[in-house]
């Protein structure tokens, strides 16, 4: 017996092993698919859960699972976490005619703010993020725009504006984390810089030129907000095909970052530091970092500390991590250069890309 695919199946909890898996069976012919394949206590609408046995059909065994019914159209199946189970429910439920929709097509099939906040919350990264999905769950955008619109003076309107485009550049990147691409030339102390931002050792080093052959990245957090570093092989003149491909592949990454972070050796005299590449796209928001000052003579240091702080330049060690702390600080004010207040009104776009978050729970 064939049913219509009005009846959906929707997991409820995340793709993965797990203790307990939840899966919601909803539709006209919910409580007959179930009917087909059970065996325990009666199936009846009821406060108190029913337990029983499923038969997974494709694999030919059955399963223990307990169900609450809620009403004939809203069944809860909760079973064993285990992907080769789950994964053997929704088979033998869709070989009765049920259709497997996902959480967000099932509960946002078309979306306000407020159900992208509700859609984005699990995936929000960290506490930050997750405060501010849920103040826009919690309707501050509506509230703003309602506000904005019983405003009769034209330049304060038109500032409330601009502060909602400025915090809609935040909003792209509360699941989404900001690129930051650590560049420069090779053996400047990337990889490094890169390693001391992190706190361990993700990146080889090595005093050998050229040790960086591909983009090598890694998520973390800076004030609350997701950011992912980039750690890319150094430009210099090569015939070195690998290290060619490499040199390409860092010139991408800094055409797709939000922000490009430029290592310059302070060893290095300044007539053979390779100039900054010319590149399609290339991010216009890019901070000079001066590495290795841990080498430099006092005097010399004195020199470029004033020079640098001229310019709004960088020094920085990543070996003793002097100057750690004001990059990051620098980093940071340079993606989000005035952060949302809580309760504050920050648009949501609806093409995040929620999917690969799920590798970072």
């Amino acid at each position: 017996m064939i049913f219509n695919t009005f009846t959906k199946i929707i997991r409820l909890t995340p793709f993965g092993r797990g203790a307990v898996a939840s899966t919601l069976l909803y539709g006209p012919d919910a409580l007959e698919i179930l009917q087909r394949h059970w065996t325990g206590q009666k199936l009846r609408v009821a406060d108190q859960p029913l337990f029983g046995r499923f038969r997974l059909e494709t694999i030919e065994q059955d399963e223990e699972i307990v169900v609450h019914i809620s009403n004939r159209n809203e069944i809860e199946i909760h079973s064993h976490g285990g992907e080769m189970v789950v994964s053997a429910i929704e088979s033998t439920l869709i070989q009765d005619g049920a259709c497997s929709v996902s959480w967000q097509e099932f509960f946002c099939p078309n979306e306000t703010q407020r159900e992208l906040a509700l859609r984005f919350l699990p995936f929000a990264p960290t506490e930050r993020t997750a405060q501010i999905l849920l103040d826009q769950y919690n309707g501050a955008l509506d509230r703003e725009y309602t506000e904005i619109e019983t405003l009769k003076d034209e330049f304060i309107k038109q500032k409330r504006f601009d502060r909602l485009n400025e915090n809609a550049k935040v909003g792209k990147h509360l699941v989404n984390p900001f690129r930051v691409v650590l560049a420069g030339a090779s053996n400047a102390g990337k990889s490094s810089l890169f390693n001391a931002i992190l706190g361990f050792q993700r990146s080889i080093v090595n005093v050998i030129a050229g040790t960086t052959r591909d983009v090598v990245s890694y998520q973390t957090a800076l004030d609350g907000f997701p950011v992912t570093f980039y750690d890319t092989a150094g430009f210099r003149e090569t015939q070195h095909e690998l290290e060619q491909q490499g040199i390409e592949r860092s010139r991408q990454s800094m055409n797709d970052a939000d922000l490009l972070v430029w290592v310059i050796d302070l060893t290095v005299p300044e007539n053979e530091q390779p100039n900054l590449p010319a590149t399609e796209n290339i991010t216009e928001n890019i901070l000079f970092c001066f590495n290795k000052i841990d080498l430099i003579d006092s005097i010399t240091l004195a020199t470029w500390e004033k020079q640098t702080v001229a310019k709004n330049k960088l020094i920085v060690s990543a070996t003793t991590g002097q100057g750690l702390e004001t990059l990051l600080e620098h980093i940071i004010r340079r993606l989000i250069p005035n952060p949302p207040k809580p309760l504050e009104a920050v648009p949501l776009e609806s093409d995040l890309n929620c999917s690969e978050q799920l590798f970072y729970r």
